[in-house]
């Protein structure tokens, strides 16, 4: 992940871990809707130009480059190494019920698809 310039794409390595080495990530669409985001996500619909724009800000826009050197990661806000200590924390007081079983899955309608093929 250091090696990289920029991660694009929907993963929720470039929302998870990439804010942790100051990499950037142009986020497309919303599968990662919901979840805390750094300062170094750029959120981007599934539109070719929105991409394009989107990995220009996260290479050449020196503001937005500057900034990546003092981004905090939301998933380790005390920036401390111990964020897996307190999610198995977290996850001890969570019931393993039915409901934590169902899974949703959201695919586009006919009119968005057309936005995927720009």
């Amino acid at each position: 992940m250091r090696h990289v310039a920029v991660v694009i794409g929907n993963s929720s390595s470039g929302v998870i871990e990439a804010p942790s080495f100051g990499v950037p990530t142009v986020n497309i669409g919303d599968r990662q809707k919901g979840r805390s985001k750094a300062q170094s996500q750029i959120d981007v619909r599934c539109r070719t130009g929105e991409i394009v724009n989107g990995v220009k800000k996260a290479l050449f826009d020196e503001q937005f480059r500057r900034g990546l050197k003092s981004v905090s990661n939301p998933y380790d806000p005390y920036g401390d190494g111990k964020v897996s200590e307190r999610i198995v924390g977290v996850l001890k007081n969570v019931p393993l019920d039915r409901k934590m079983l169902e899974k949703s899955l959201d695919f586009p309608c006919p009119e968005e698809v057309k936005y995927f093929h720009e």
